[in-house]
């Protein structure tokens, strides 16, 4: 990855650790109705998106989808309030390697970019980065559409060649296969999978290794 110059990151589950509290509002959701949901099944269901998770448990238990995405949205909020994810391990390193390489870090995510900056704000993270898109803030389709990711080449002049997406799911990945450019996948150790891409890390000491030595 010594090639890449530009780096364009997914926030939850690669960046920050989220789906521990993600699944848990689920859970808290769930049990609103008398049930729940075990971590391993439903981080399965998470890597393709929330909505899938409701969307099985609601048919599983016979929940109203709309009841069960409204409870699950007031834990949300809560725990976005208490900002209690916290980044992965090794991930501070990483992005202090890469800009002190002159390089760049990008994010593109589906959480509000409101909620990403509070969070890279507490951990003085935010200063690492030159651009954040999520919903509502530029107006692009979210993933796996290429929209945000060939903005952000063209607005920084970014080589494809030397530009990656970094993410932990296919839809990640997808957007930066449709725009274009290279791919690195970080593999969640609770539900592995072998994704399509140019790079496979189990984690950031992995990366960190990659883009020194």
């Amino acid at each position: 990855m010594q090639s890449i110059r530009h780096f364009i990151w997914d926030f939850d589950g690669t960046l920050f650790d989220t789906y521990p509290v993600i699944i848990e509002n689920l859970n808290l959701a769930l049990r609103e109705f008398g049930h729940g949901c075990e971590f391993p099944e439903a981080m399965e269901l998470m890597l393709v998106n929330l909505g899938n998770a409701q969307r099985f448990y609601a048919e599983k238990f016979g929940i109203p989808r709309d009841a069960l995405a409204a409870g699950y949205e007031r834990y949300h909020q809560t725990a976005n309030r208490e900002l209690r994810a916290e980044p992965m391990a090794g991930v501070r390193e990483v992005l202090a390697a890469i800009c002190a390489s002159g390089r760049r870090n990008y994010i593109f995510s589906h959480r509000k970019p409101g909620e990403t900056v509070a969070y890279l704000e507490k951990y003085g993270l935010a200063g690492y980065f030159t651009h954040i898109i999520g919903p509502g803030s530029e107006g692009f389709a979210v993933k796996p559409a290429p929209d945000a990711v060939l903005f952000l080449t063209e607005r920084y002049g970014m080589d494809p060649t030397e530009t990656v997406m970094v993410g932990d799911r296919e839809c990640d990945l997808g957007s930066g296969r449709n725009a274009g450019i290279r791919t690195a996948h970080l593999v969640c150790p609770v539900a592995p999978e072998t994704l399509d891409c140019n790079w496979r890390f189990e984690s950031f000491a992995q990366m960190l290794k990659e883009l020194t030595e």
